[in-house]
């Protein structure tokens, strides 16, 4: 963003500047220019006098005389023509060619050819200019034909220009330095933005926000400052209030279980008081995962925000397993399941999260290829020791899976399959993923090879 602010600065300032330093240039061409003709003339004026007198005396060896002189002062070659167009006197090394009688004819007619072109550093070292001698009657007797050094006017031109070249230099630097602190003080804010953005995304705590820059910006930024502490004041009051309230919920629910414990189960009453028991049981499982769903959020969020809870608590930061330790207390429950358990063997690998932490992991996850899979399924686990770090993976042979089914995974209380006898909460996936977070890891579902659902937990390598 910063060059794409910058670019137009800086060609609207080269433009401008180029504006200025080209008709500075040409105005001091023109001028040098100038002077230079009007020395020329008034030189001219003099080998004119002398020229006329020397053509009606008839004294063309006090003009050469005069010539050589004016040859020594101005190192510039002078040609005398009479009116018939024979060389009277000249001075130098111009000699008659199609350029000189093209010029002195032009003059012959009364008309002085005087005009220089531009001078230029890259333009012609010499000019030709001629006037008529004029005698009376107003009547040409003759042609001063002088060659124009111009040199001399082409190095000063040289330097003047380069002088302006200089300060064209110099004023587009201040430009782009003036340009570039504009732009930084613009785009500063703007940038604190970005990344206090950035670090609510990520769920971490955003830098304090200065304002500065334009009065527009400062009022975003004070009220993005103020939108960000309410929508932390909003999803921490949130995550308050679900393991409040879960954790709310267990008194009257204990309660209850006490009072439909001491009921008499005789009679009709007693198939009602099962149902009952069933449901308090899953009310009690589902309050009971929602306490670990806000736990593990709590978690989640506090390391994203750079508050290392694990160890303030004391808890074990990593576990040295294999993937045979991990599902060995599996084995018989999908054994009685009908599950048969496939598990690649590898080498202990470190994984960076506690051990409880990869034991409820690893509970859900087997928990629902167990569910999801059904009877006579397969599911192989694998832990494996990768580049970017340890990855854990839990596959099942269940049911094919929907690109649907695949996208919502993971989303509080959404339950995959079709089959409504399937108990559970709809929680299990969303836990793992907090508590991946919570451990720097991230989940990936994707579908087997063995035709049902893979998931792999991945933890990057700190």
């Amino acid at each position: 963003m910063k060059l794409r602010v910058l670019l137009p600065l800086l060609v609207f300032g080269l433009i401008a500047v180029i504006a200025v330093l080209i008709p500075t240039a040409q105005s001091i061409a023109d001028s040098r220019t100038q002077q230079l003709a009007l020395q020329r003339t008034a030189a001219l004026d003099q080998v004119v006098q002398r020229a006329r007198t020397a053509l009606v005396q008839d004294d063309a060896e006090s003009l050469e005389t005069y010539l050589q002189r004016f040859h020594a002062v101005y190192t510039e070659s002078v040609l005398v023509l009479d009116e018939s167009g024979e060389v009277v006197a000249w001075a130098g090394s111009l000699t008659r060619d199609d350029q000189v009688d093209a010029v002195a004819t032009a003059a012959s007619r009364a008309i002085p050819q005087l005009t220089l072109p531009r001078v230029t550093p890259w333009g012609p070292s010499s000019a030709l200019v001629a006037v008529p001698v004029i005698a009376a009657g107003d009547l040409s007797t003759g042609v001063v034909v002088l060659s124009v050094d111009l040199r001399g006017a082409q190095r000063d031109v040289a330097q003047a220009w380069a002088i302006v070249a200089v300060i064209g230099v110099v004023l587009l630097g201040t430009l782009m330095v003036a340009s570039l602190l504009w732009t930084r003080w613009i785009l500063r804010p703007v940038r604190a933005l970005d990344t206090a953005v950035a670090d609510v995304t990520a769920h971490r705590d955003p830098a304090p926000l200065r304002p500065s820059g334009p009065p527009e910006l400062r009022r975003l930024s004070r009220a993005f400052a103020a939108m960000a502490h309410e929508v932390e004041n909003s999803l921490e009051q949130q995550r308050g209030f679900v393991a409040d309230a879960s954790h709310q919920l267990r008194t009257p629910l204990a309660a209850i279980r006490l009072r439909v414990d001491g009921l008499p189960r005789d009679g009709e009453a007693g198939d009602d008081l099962v149902a009952v028991d069933e449901d308090l049981d899953r009310l009690e499982h589902t309050v009971e995962r929602m306490l670990t769903l806000a736990n593990a959020e709590h978690r989640a969020s506090a390391q994203t925000q750079g508050h290392d809870v694990g160890r303030a608590e004391g808890a074990e930061r990593e576990c040295v397993v294999t993937a045979a330790d991990l599902v060995e207390r599996h084995r018989e429950l999908l054994r009685k399941a009908g599950v048969r358990l496939e598990v690649v063997s590898g080498a202990e690998v470190t994984v960076p999260c506690g051990r409880a932490d990869l034991d409820e992991m690893l509970d859900v996850l087997l928990d629902n290829a167990s569910k999801y899979a059904g009877p006579g399924s397969h599911v192989r686990v694998a832990l494996v020791a990768e580049t970017e770090g340890p990855v854990l993976t839990v596959e099942d042979s269940g049911e094919h899976l929907d690109d649907d089914d695949l996208s919502r995974m993971g989303t509080r209380f959404w339950r995959a399959g079709r089959d409504s006898s399937r108990t559970g909460t709809g929680l299990g996936l969303a836990i793992v993923v907090q508590l991946l977070r919570a451990a720097g890891g991230r989940m990936e579902l994707a579908r087997s090879p063995l035709g049902g659902l893979s998931v792999r937990l991945v933890w990057r390598r700190t």
